[in-house]
């Protein structure tokens, strides 16, 4: 393996890696750990970490990356994540967003129809048996008449909600029982090589100075190597994405948690609902420009009168210019951030491990396999730039200052030749192909769909190719189903006594979260971008008819 080394400079030379040190714990630090240490088993990886910093207990709403990273990649037993974490599914967002009040729209995961449901329905909440479940608070765990029990979850796509706390807390263990070092310490800042392009240790509050061949910067906001120490210009998101304050709070759901996470329009921005088993967490992500603190506060609470004390989040959107300079590579927030209407936090994480981990085991130029992940990190931040900003651009549901603002001047330049596209012709088959397409796995061409079809964004009436009795049918059988699953709660509760359900996720033949169609890798040297390890087959699980629509799939 070529992989980075500190020079006499401090620069970058090519020679054997022997040591990473992770700055900053959370899950983002904890991630990094423990995939470099498994995918370089023989390099000594350290997490350097302040027990004086406090863990800030967001529920984290995740995206379909985050089971096969776990489960697949790292080598998570699901048995004891859900024995110790105990996270909920989600099988998609629901947007409280559109025309008017009331309305609403799914963003299922899985394999999505809208086409044909915005076209025979006039909406796209019957595009996918996902959408279903989601409509009806169900989990995919069915409850057969005779009484027999079947899990769904080896071939229908979710993602997890977390509680950030009990997350966290599994991780440290985990990363315990990896062998992976730990110091509790407070970084003063670092020491820049005498070229500037390096750092060549750690300087640490009490005087003592660590030093690593490869530093990762997972200190959060702050961003203490990548942005303090090295200077990485930021580049700002802001005119296309107006928020930059967030009021979270916690409130009770009587251990009812919904099966998706909803994102619900308000006066200055929106609120996000992230379930777990016995409360809900709020977050109201509003810009400071049109509303105060306490004008935030009182209209959160006015719709969530049981939350609990809210707390305080300011960020910028946008991210450093620099993923990857000389020994240092920023991770999460202290790269980059967006406001989470999309969950891609820790989506972004996983993205931005797979360029790492694939720039340190591929032969061959390594500051060209840098540059190669400069590049892609920071076009992918870009994209969810402009795919973010369309979610503002066209939600009429309010007249505010600030969505009429956002409807007259948030930047949606980086889609605009899609948008142009869609205009003059409607809505097209993701087969057909546009220059607009992105290697993201979450939010390409289905997402770009969702968001302008859930939106009623005006443009010609599209051919199909699934006739309207036939998808009349197909929406009959696929409810049918879904009226056989069980309420998310009920659900769980089921797993806790039946732990081979959760088993069958890495050992039923086929299964989603082992196949490899979402465990991402980069081949630098090839030039590719993040990629699935594995293509997408066709399902062969029960019901793959209904799950998939492949009878019904509509060919482009």
């Amino acid at each position: 393996m070529n992989s980075p080394i500190q020079g006499d400079d401090g620069g970058v030379t090519s020679a054997k890696m022997q040591s990473i040190g992770v700055i900053g714990g959370g899950t983002a630090g904890y991630f990094a750990a423990l995939a470099l240490k498994k995918a370089f088993p023989q390099v000594r990886v350290c997490v350097i970490e302040s027990s004086t910093v406090p863990i800030i207990g967001v529920g984290e709403a995740t995206t379909t990356l985050m089971p096969p990273f776990l489960h697949a990649q790292l080598g998570i037993d699901p048995v004891e994540l859900f024995a110790e974490v105990e996270p909920t599914w989600k099988l998609g967002i629901r947007f409280d967003w559109g025309p008017q009040e009331g309305e609403f729209f799914p963003y299922p995961f899985g394999p999505t129809w809208p086409i044909e449901a915005h076209t025979h329905d006039q909406h796209i909440r019957d595009q996918s048996f996902t959408a279903m479940l989601m409509a009806q608070d169900r989990a995919p765990i069915l409850q057969h008449p005779n009484g027999a029990h079947q899990s769904l979850l080896p071939w229908l796509k979710f993602a997890y909600h977390l509680d950030n706390k009990l997350f966290v807390g599994f991780l440290a263990k985990l990363i315990r029982r990896a062998g992976i070092e730990q110091i509790d310490a407070v970084i003063q800042g670092a020491r820049r090589s005498p070229s500037g392009a390096s750092v060549e240790a750690l300087k640490l509050e009490d005087g003592r100075e660590l030093r690593f061949d490869l530093y990762v910067d997972a200190s959060g906001f702050r961003s203490l190597i990548m942005g303090e120490t090295l200077k990485s210009p930021f580049i700002d998101y802001k005119s296309s994405l107006f928020c930059d304050t967030a009021l979270v709070a916690e409130m009770p759901n009587g251990g009812l948690p919904r099966p998706y996470t909803q994102a619900e329009t308000m006066e200055a921005g929106w609120c996000w609902r992230i379930p777990v088993r016995l409360e809900d967490h709020r977050g109201y992500v509003f810009s400071s420009q049109f509303l105060s603190v306490d004008q935030a506060e009182a209209e959160l609470r006015a719709k969530n009168p049981h939350m609990g004390t809210p707390w305080l989040v300011r960020f910028r959107s946008g991210r450093h210019r620099e993923f990857w300079q000389g020994n240092v590579v920023a991770l999460g927030n202290a790269y980059g951030f967006v406001e989470p209407l999309e969950s891609t936090a820790l989506h972004m994480v996983i993205v931005e491990l797979a360029y790492l981990i694939g720039g340190l085991s591929a032969d061959g130029d390594l500051e060209g396999h840098q540059a190669h992940a400069n590049q892609h990190v920071g076009g992918h931040w870009d994209y969810l730039r402009w795919f973010l900003a369309l979610h503002y651009k066209f939600n009429q549901r309010l007249e505010s200052p600030f969505w009429q603002t956002c409807r007259r001047e948030v930047d949606v330049s980086g889609l605009q030749g899609f948008l142009d596209d869609f205009a003059a012709r409607g809505p097209w088959r993701e087969r057909q192909g546009l220059a607009y397409a992105h290697s993201d796995p979450a939010f390409s061409y289905e997402g770009l769909m969702l968001l302008l079809l859930g939106q009623k964004v005006a443009s010609p009436v599209p051919a199909v190719a699934v006739g309207r009795e036939a998808w009349q049918a197909l929406t009959r059988a696929r409810r049918d189903l879904a009226g056989l699953a069980m309420p998310q709660a009920e659900a769980l509760a089921l797993l806790q006594r039946s732990p081979a359900m959760l088993r069958q996720l890495m050992t039923e033949p086929g299964s989603w979260v082992s196949s490899g169609e979402e465990l991402l890798q980069v081949r630098p040297e090839l030039g590719q971008s993040v990629h699935p390890k594995a293509r997408p087959t066709l399902p062969s699980g029960p019901f793959a008819d209904l799950l998939t629509g492949r009878r019904g799939r509509p060919q482009g």
